[in-house]
């Protein structure tokens, strides 16, 4: 599998507007295995440790890019802070946080039923009181066509779930793992093309 710095350096050879978006590391939640959504909690040891690999796959190219954004979620942004090593300056919006999943914030994953978690991993899925994944795309896709609209390379850094709505018409619906990145090309602000998916590799906590 080729290295994030070497997808990333092919974008960079392109003219057009690029957009490599990264799920945040391990957080609290994910090893808890609760439904987080806006919930905000940190990163685990591992998690810091996720994100601090990033820095290795990432300073080659930190002087090429034309501007981070993160959600306002902690556990995203301690993600960008460890993944920059706290040097690069970054922009917060709330239009990159998870999906609000209402009631069903704080659920237990693994508890649910078969048919809940098959219904909860559709596109057509509207948490109770909460949003949809449709409203999701939707502000994530805002997003990008208001903030990335010059020639350059932008890095998002935000949620699973997020990011596989952006995936997903592309044909790549499984979530990205921990620290793990797509890469888009946008045009008109529009993604048109989903560059590459690069997975975090396992890190050694010994």
């Amino acid at each position: 599998m080729a290295s994030l710095t070497k997808h990333i350096a092919g974008l960079l050879q392109g003219k057009g507007t690029s957009v490599v978006m990264f799920r945040h590391g391990e957080s609290l939640g994910n090893l808890a295995g609760t439904l987080t959504g806006w919930t905000d909690v940190r990163l685990t040891e591992y998690g810091r440790r996720q994100a601090n690999y990033l820095y290795s796959e990432l300073h080659p190219v930190l002087p090429k890019v034309r501007a981070i954004y993160s959600s306002d979620l902690a556990r995203a942004v301690e993600t960008v802070r460890y993944a920059t090593l706290w040097t690069e300056p970054f922009e917060t919006d709330e239009r990159l946080r998870e999906i609000y999943l209402g009631k069903d914030e704080g659920e237990h994953y693994d508890s649910m039923s078969p048919e809940r978690q098959a219904v909860f991993n559709e596109m057509s899925y509207h948490a109770p009181e909460g949003e949809s994944w449709t409203m999701v795309q939707t502000r994530a896709r805002q997003f990008i066509k208001e903030r990335c609209t010059s020639q350059g390379l932008y890095l998002l850094f935000c949620h699973g779930g997020l990011i596989c709505t952006l995936t997903h018409p592309f044909g790549d619906k499984d979530l990205l793992s921990g620290c793990s990145a797509v890469g888009f090309q946008v045009d008109a602000g529009e993604m048109t093309e989903m560059k590459f998916r690069w997975t975090c590799p396992e890190i050694q906590t010994r």
